[in-house]
């Protein structure tokens, strides 16, 4: 069982993206150190399709566009 647990969307990417989508301690040390530019994969922007723009502490389960990506474990309610 994973320990990490975080909201993570499925639309979210960064330039890592691609390498670290196997380990999920890889992911969230990428996202913690926020010197990549974030996109969304929906619009291909750093916007996402409600005109907000994306990151990994905006990308959560508050926006309508969220989808909780396979690569993290959803937290425990």
């Amino acid at each position: 069982m994973n320990p990490l647990r975080f909201d993570l969307c499925k639309n979210l990417r960064w330039k890592s993206h691609s390498r670290d989508s196997g380990d999920p301690a890889a992911i969230l040390e990428s996202l913690q150190r926020q010197q990549v530019p974030f996109a969304c994969l929906q619009t291909c922007q750093p916007w996402g399709p409600d005109d907000d723009l994306v990151s990994p502490g905006a990308c959560g389960k508050e926006r309508t566009c969220f989808k909780q990506s396979r690569l993290v474990e959803p937290p425990i309610a």
